[in-house]
């Protein structure tokens, strides 16, 4: 009888603090299952998930709460919130929420600077966006790189007019030589190499954004071991992709001179700096273990999300051709037949408007990084003590009815002002907002405009034998266009 009454009193306390009192002084939201919140809702509506936060806000405000297993999360939806919070109030949301378990697996510890904090975060963001710098970031040696990969894309797809095209694969390799030229100093000579270290990291973000993943990581008091076995993929990404990365840096260890001061990339840059470090007794904060995880980060940030997001832009233009046309036209008129630089860029308002349209319609993050209070802060009336995950739910902004009117529509023009120019729209926030913006927004924004603007000039691109693309999503943690092929037309006979 005392065990039957232990047992109930037990139950009875369970479940008054999952369904009240661990909740009481949080903001609303959909009701969590113990153990695994709002898995099961989250994954229930279509991929890649968005809907889920677009009934939460329309529900419980554009501040709520969502249980991402056992652990709760803010979620803000609302730009005006947004803008109050990450934007005005930054240093308050500037960490991020780390997933220790993931971190092991994957990176071996907290490394990089996607997933980690401190002075690991301050110190490697500072050292990546002064080299990018350094090598040109909106500057003409990388607008050079860049223009390079255009002339390889068009020399392809000049052998290929009149027959079906997987334009996927063209911007791939493109956009993987420019990140690899700016990390290692040198483009794929062999396409093999390319591809397997493609699909690696394509199969990385599809199970990053399954349900297994992201119930093993979310879970806290799942033990190491368990989510290893729930994990295995993890373990097969991490070997290949980071086995690339060695191999490329014990190369430049045996070639780097360090009586040079100047360097021919960024893996260079970092040896020097290392060795620098070194000689004063620091082994710890320039170690190859950072080396490898910050080559991963930008890697897998400069990579997916530009050659992603032009995926998607020429799967709206092929749906969408008299917006193509209209694009066209412009280049037509401001260009003609020569190759289009950064300095055409501010004389092209519509260019730029379908680049920033296909940019909100592709909205690549179903849900984006929780980061996590540096300090108590107040929230829809809420106190959130610090290190409370929080996360700016930059999609549903992108998609709201609200700001962009009738959001499932392609249209460049919502971005054109009444004089034909081109209209800042600050909700615009493709690159995120706040201290953790995206490292490599200037070398993408380039990527995007001269790679749209050079080859829609240079050719029409048209439905293929398969007809138009689906513009349909599958779960990942970036959104990806579904495969498809299309067909070229030159636009000018020489």
């Amino acid at each position: 009888t005392m065990i039957l009454f232990l047992l109930f009193t037990f139950t009875v306390l369970y479940f008054f603090n999952e369904f009240y009192w661990k909740r009481r002084s949080l903001p609303p939201g959909p009701f969590p299952i113990p153990v695994i919140g709002n898995t099961i809702e989250l994954f229930s509506y279509p991929p890649p998930g968005t809907a889920a936060y677009a009934a939460w806000t329309k529900k419980f405000g554009t501040i709520y709460t969502m249980w991402m297993g056992t652990d709760p999360a803010i979620v803000i939806t609302g730009y005006k919130e947004l803008k109050e919070t990450f934007i005005n109030d930054a240093d308050s949301y500037s960490d991020k929420m780390i997933f220790e378990k993931f971190n092991t697996s994957l990176r071996g510890g907290d490394y990089g600077v996607i997933d980690t904090n401190g002075n690991t975060w301050k110190e490697h963001r500072k050292f990546a966006l002064h080299t990018l710098k350094d090598f040109g970031m909106g500057k003409e040696a990388m607008e050079a790189s860049i223009q390079l990969e255009v002339d390889s894309i068009e020399e392809e797809l000049n052998k290929m007019e009149g027959k079906e095209v997987n334009i996927q694969e063209q911007y791939d390799m493109a956009i993987g030589n420019v990140i690899n030229q700016f990390l290692f100093g040198v483009r794929f000579n062999d396409p093999l190499k390319f591809n397997e270290l493609k699909q690696l990291l394509d199969f990385f973000f599809e199970v990053q954004g399954s349900f297994r993943v992201y119930f093993a990581y979310t879970v806290s008091w799942l033990p190491q071991w368990m989510v290893e076995l729930l994990t295995p993929d993890v373990g097969r990404v991490r070997d290949g992709v980071f086995q690339f990365f060695q191999q490329q840096i014990e190369e430049h260890r045996n070639e780097i001179d360090f009586e040079v001061e100047e360097s021919k990339d960024y893996v260079e840059t970092y040896m020097k700096e290392q060795k620098r470090r070194e000689a004063e007794g620091d082994f710890t904060s320039f170690s190859d273990d950072q080396l490898r995880n910050m080559c991963f980060d930008m890697w897998v940030a400069g990579m997916h999300t530009t050659t992603n997001t032009m995926g998607f832009l020429t799967a709206y233009a092929i749906n969408n051709m008299e917006a193509q046309r209209k694009m066209q036209k412009e280049l037509s008129e401001v260009v003609g037949d020569r190759m289009v630089t950064m300095k055409d860029k501010l004389n092209l308002p519509y260019t730029n408007a379908f680049i920033n349209e296909a940019q909100r319609a592709s909205n690549l993050l179903p849900m984006n990084l929780p980061h996590a209070t540096t300090r108590e802060v107040t929230l829809a009336g809420c106190t959130i003590p610090k290190g409370m995950t929080v996360i700016h739910q930059i999609s549903s902004i992108l998609s709201d009815p609200e700001i962009f009117l009738e959001p499932e529509k392609f249209l460049p023009e919502r971005f054109i002002d009444e004089s034909g120019n081109l209209k800042k729209v600050e909700e615009l926030v493709p690159f995120s907002v706040g201290k953790r913006v995206c490292l490599g927004e200037g070398l993408a924004r380039m990527e995007l405009f001269l790679f749209t603007a050079n080859l829609f000039n240079r050719f029409e691109f048209c439905e293929g034998a398969n007809g138009l693309p689906s513009l349909d999503r599958t779960y990942a943690f970036i959104a990806k266009a579904m495969d498809y092929t299309c067909q070229v037309k030159r636009r000018y006979v020489n």
